[in-house]
């Protein structure tokens, strides 16, 4: 199943925003010159045209899956020119806000009379000074006959506006029957403890009706479970009216009613008015103890949810409804407590790998196989969907090279006719995200297998892709990233490293799922279409995402497939030891940095972490489109002045640089810079004369307090937005109490952890009464978290300090 198509949704709606806000831009500015090649009739009928591919995206999507193959290369077609859509109107973007800085930076006048001529005709840059003539005008040319070109493809092609249930085609799982699996391993625990739940008398006597929710990943098992507890005989004793409804994908209320009330009158019923059906429903099971599993539930729609569970108040004492979900929002929705269902053990896992594929619980009559089958069984992650799955296509299978065949080949990578049973539960769980987030998960594509990543570092890179952009986020765009970061691993997409608390992973099951979402817009070293150093130059062209899994030392034959990117928006180099967890050091040369970026100019995101840098390349501050630059645990020394070309930068992440002794001037021009990360900097001196200019600052991990006007610690007052960490160093230099009360940590709500540090062998500067107003004037908010004071001399405590540690 191709299912990333319906990313196309997603993105085409982000070109309608784009288009109505240029379009807002020109009719403010009274359209473009005649010389501009673009105007509003042109902007609207590109509109028009993206409004009619919308349209279609649902019948195309039906036919594709149908085996359509055309169809398939017009949807490529239509991803690929979005994504050039998005580019230039980026570029236009940036260089009008060029245009208007430099006008406003020599006349009010300047900026007042242009007109938004973006396309000069064969002007070099000398002899016109409008930056927006640098874009030719053949590339609004070629768009345009593009756009034309796949409509009339689209009529050519049959594709209709006729909405389409691509509910009743995807690959969503088969309903799941009561019927008990044949074998159940691992569950023993799980099993005696919701048992309990639902037959203990003593704890049921003052509730009518309780809700058990099994929760967890697809494929764990949670269904199996519910099937095990519904036919024990202890339950089946228990419960006067038992009944089982798969809810799946759409939550009917009258279809799971009559489902309901069929099992506990054993009579057709064909029915389809809903109050008639529920008072039927009430009356069958009033003052009867029941039990209702209601499988595979999805619905976050509280009026629904209440709406279903009318009939059921009559009850008598004990009676419950167990659930099962992915979805922990479905479980809020309840108000009950989840039940977690956690990976099974690898020994479980081995038993039941072996029970499908040679029918027993072991390996004793093939012991040639038993090493291989639990390598084998370790790759299913605790997933029994993916350990029962494997086993049958191991079934018929006895020879070793068979068995190793599978494991080195990884099953989900073979042709997808001989693997679609593994990922259909997973693919459907895609399906349900909301739009806002499809695009984040299947960003994740990008990174290797067990890569860990903290939270904070994956929303900024969301943030730099544009996925959060929207009125929703126009406030605080961090916070609704941590959002969609928690909702995500609220359904399982995303889990929490067993190893490291502050690092989350996926599952390999999910990241072949968003691998295949992404398809040839992803690309990731080792794991693609890397392989033997060979790749579809044509392939790679269309790339927009990529990770560079390292070498030791980093050759130019390495890098050479990544010089075909031209349109990549993305780069994350990844040393080899980060994937589990190791910080080895990684060698890169300046020059083949150089070459490499050089070549990469609509680049958004680019990571070079852990590697042995000294030098920033020049060419970096030409990446007009970047917005996160992070050069962490690198040996940079600074950072060039020419880095304030880079209008667009939101986040600039250096953490661990340790030699790093200053930052440029420039930055604080960034007037867009929101994230500055300069933790465990140990040599850098001073911030830069004037950082309170930049007023969108979220977080600033780290302020050096200088003496000099400009550097002082009252610069923090003009930075209202910090949240988060704060680490604040040099304190011994305040000379004023006065700019450490102006730095108005009171009123910094949001930050969560602070640090105050003195300095020790202070000579001259070292003065016990005036540490201990300092101190005093820098009361914080009492949200904060953490507050950490170090080689602190003044003579007392301050007041406010019993007043923050009890919070």
């Amino acid at each position: 199943m191709a299912v990333g198509e319906i990313l196309l949704g997603a993105l085409l709606q982000v070109l309608f925003e784009k288009l109505a806000s240029l379009g807002l831009g020109y009719a403010q500015r009274k359209g473009a010159s005649p010389s501009s090649g673009i105007s509003i009739d042109l902007l609207n009928k590109w509109k028009k045209m993206l409004v009619i591919i919308n349209a279609v995206l649902d019948d195309a999507e039906d036919k594709q899956l149908s085996g359509k193959g055309l169809v398939k290369l017009w949807l490529d077609d239509v991803r690929d020119l979005a994504y050039d859509v998005e580019d230039l109107l980026d570029e236009l973007a940036i260089q009008a806000a060029e245009v208007k800085s430099a006008a406003k930076s020599s006349t009010s006048r300047g900026w007042v009379n242009w007109k938004f001529s973006c396309f000069g005709r064969n002007k070099s840059p000398r002899s016109n000074p409008n930056p927006c003539s640098l874009v030719p005008e053949t590339k609004v040319q070629e768009i345009n006959g593009r756009l034309e070109e796949i409509v009339t493809r689209k009529a050519q092609l049959s594709l209709t506006g006729t909405a389409v249930n691509n509910s009743d085609n995807i690959d969503k799982r088969l309903p799941s029957s009561s019927l008990p699996e044949p074998r159940f391993f691992g569950r023993e625990k799980e099993e005696a403890e919701i048992l309990e739940l639902l037959t203990g008398e003593a704890k049921n006597a003052d509730s009518r009706l309780s809700i058990v929710p099994i929760v967890g990943m697809g494929g764990v098992g949670k269904t199996a479970l519910a099937r095990r507890l519904y036919n024990d005989p202890n339950v089946s004793s228990c419960f006067e009216r038992r009944a089982w409804a798969c809810v799946s994908d759409v939550f009917d209320v009258l279809s799971i009613t009559k489902t309901i009330l069929q099992s506990f009158s054993e009579l057709s019923c064909e029915d389809k008015d809903l109050n008639r059906l529920q008072i039927k429903l009430k009356d069958s099971q009033s003052r009867k103890k029941f039990l209702v599993v209601l499988d595979d539930v999805w619905n976050e729609k509280y009026g629904e949810w209440t709406a279903l569970l009318k009939p059921f108040e009559v009850g008598a004492k004990g009676s419950k409804i167990i659930l099962t979900t992915r979805n922990r929002s479905v479980v809020a929705l309840t108000g009950a407590s989840p039940y977690p269902l956690e990976a099974l053990s690898l020994d479980n896992c081995t038993s039941l790998l072996a029970f499908h594929a040679l029918g027993v619980t072991n390996f004793e009559r093939q012991p040639d196989l038993e090493t291989i089958g639990k390598k084998i069984a370790e790759k299913c992650k605790g997933s029994p969907l993916v350990a029962k799955v494997l086993g049958g296509l191991l079934r018929d299978k006895r020879n070793p090279d068979q068995w190793e065949a599978i494991l080195n080949n990884k099953m989900w990578d073979l042709p997808m006719g001989e693997n679609d049973e593994v990922l259909p539960v997973l693919k459907l769980s895609y399906v349900h995200l909301p739009t806002y987030l499809k695009r984040c998960f299947a960003y994740c594509a990008v990174f290797p297998k067990d890569y860990e990543i903290e939270r904070d570092e994956l929303v900024l890179l969301w943030i730099a892709e544009g996925f959060l952009d929207g009125h929703k986020a126009k406030e605080n765009k961090l916070k609704l990233g941590r959002d969609y970061f928690d909702e995500l691993k609220s359904r399982s997409f995303i889990q929490q490293s067993s190893v490291d608390a502050s690092k989350f992973s996926m599952h390999d099951l999910l990241n072949d799922l968003a691998k295949s979402i992404a398809g040839e817009t992803c690309f990731s070293s080792g794991e693609s279409r890397l392989a033997g150093n060979e790749c579809d130059a044509s392939s790679l062209e269309k790339t927009r995402y990529a990770s560079f899994i390292s070498s030791w030392p980093v050759t130019s034959q390495c890098l050479r497939a990544y010089h075909g990117m031209k349109v990549l928006r993305s780069l994350i180099l990844v040393p080899s030891g980060s994937r589990e967890g190791g910080l080895g050091r990684f060698i890169i040369s300046n020059k083949m940095l150089h070459d490499l970026l050089k070549e990469l100019k609509y680049l958004r995101a680019l990571s070079v972490c852990h590697y042995d840098i000294v030098e920033v390349p020049k060419c970096v501050s030409d990446l007009k489109h970047l917005q996160y630059l992070n050069f962490s645990y690198t040996d940079i020394e600074m950072l060039p002045e020419s880095i304030v070309n880079l209008c667009k930068l939101q986040a600039l992440i250096l953490r661990g640089c340790q030699n790093l002794s200053k930052l440029p001037q420039s930055i604080t021009k960034l007037v867009g810079l929101r994230f500055l990360d300069v933790r465990d900097t140990r040599s850098l001196k001073e911030m830069p004369l004037g950082i309170s200019n930049l007023k969108n600052l979220t977080i600033l991990s780290k302020f050096v307090v200088g003496t000099k006007k400009g550097l002082q610690l009252k610069e923090l007052k003009n930075l209202p937005h910090l949240q988060g960490e704060l680490s604040i160093s040099k304190l011994q230099k305040v000379e004023k109490v006065k700019d450490a009360a102006d730095a108005d940590l009171f009123r910094k709500l949001s930050l969560a952890n602070l640090s105050l540090h003195w300095e020790e062998d202070l000579g001259n500067l070292q003065n016990h009464k005036r540490d201990a107003h300092v101190l005093d004037s820098l009361r914080p908010h009492t949200n904060l978290e953490i507050l950490t004071i170090s080689r602190y001399c003044g003579t007392r405590f301050p007041s406010w300090l019993d007043e923050v540690c009890m919070q």
